[in-house]
């Protein structure tokens, strides 16, 4: 039996090896692929389900059902994908360039194309198709959650209190696809409010990865995450926590967040400060520091709106 073991272990492997040489047309590298499909192929247990959270065109989800396919330890084999599956101003400026420019219209629904090019593994996905705002789990305990769709402290909100209540402890892992982006300053401060319950793992090609250590308290997961509701003082609290976290190559983007966080609460002076007097910058992923920087400045050059109000009248 071991013989046979580590026979279909060598298959695996060598099968990964030649998967990793592979990309799935889509918003992640070659490299966060490769780890989904490891992960699932290797690591997962099928103690709770797989859930991807903003899947897009299905890169993701097809590279966790690759993974899955090679594993022969799980006996639960389905990937939950969620998505609004409509096409926005977003996606438009991104696909510009790419194979899939002019394929969609604004508003309009591209679940087709995700139909089309996850085919293959059909058996191992559930759509949901739905807005993350109002979704509500009903599938039992969640032992994987890749996040790529807290683009709101709304969504960010009720993507923690609808999902993360059923993560297992010491067995569930959540991935920020997002943690390294700048304009996603809420998932900073969620994952700072966090901290007691959840342990940094991992530093991910694109992703930040975190497991649960003890079961989360229902009344951490309902503060407001907007940066107007959350005081200066935890903001530097958080981003100093995330800094800590993530690797050089990261820290940029996250100090631009940061600056963005204040940008979001019109404080554009103590915006300008951070991506001025940071050690970290200006060469960041996607240029997004640069990106930052010029808006902010673009902000303080705007003249300052013309007071109209008159004085009080002398009596």
């Amino acid at each position: 039996m071991r013989g046979f073991a580590e026979l279909f272990g060598l298959r695996t492997r060598l099968h990964l090896r030649k998967l990793g040489r592979t990309w799935e047309f889509g918003m992640t590298s070659r490299p966060e692929q490769r780890w989904l499909r490891n992960y699932a192929a290797q690591r997962y247990r099928g103690v709770g389900a797989i859930v991807d959270l903003g899947c897009f065109l299905g890169a993701t989800t097809i590279a966790l059902a690759e993974g899955l396919e090679l594993n022969r330890k799980a006996n639960r084999k389905q990937i939950y994908a969620y998505d609004l599956f409509i096409w926005n101003k977003r996606y438009e400026a991104w696909a510009r360039g790419k194979e899939v420019e002019g394929l969609f219209t604004i508003g309009g629904s591209f679940l087709p194309e995700f139909l089309r090019r996850t085919q293959n593994w059909r058996d191992y996905i559930v759509i949901h198709e739905e807005d993350l705002r109002h979704a509500r789990w009903e599938h039992g305990p969640i032992e994987f959650l890749f996040i790529d769709a807290m683009k709101s402290p709304e969504v960010a909100t009720a993507i923690a209190s609808n999902f993360f209540l059923h993560l297992v402890p010491a067995k569930s892992y959540v991935a920020h696809q997002d943690f390294p982006h700048c304009f996603a300053p809420w998932i900073h401060f969620l994952t700072f409010r966090l901290r007691d319950y959840f342990r940094f793992v991992a530093d991910l090609p694109q992703s930040s990865l975190f497991r649960l250590e003890r079961e989360i308290e229902p009344q951490a997961l309902v503060r407001d995450l907007s940066p107007a509701a959350v005081s200066p003082a935890e903001i530097e609290a958080a981003f100093d926590y995330s800094i800590s976290l993530v690797g050089d190559d990261k820290k940029a983007n996250v100090t631009a967040a940061k600056a963005v966080a204040y940008v979001e609460r019109g404080e554009f002076t103590r915006a300008h400060q951070i991506v001025t007097q940071s050690r970290y910058g200006p060469v960041s992923r996607a240029d997004e520091f640069k990106t930052v920087k010029a808006l902010i400045e673009r902000k303080l050059a705007e003249p300052e709106p013309m007071n109209y109000d008159l004085p009080a009248p002398v009596n």
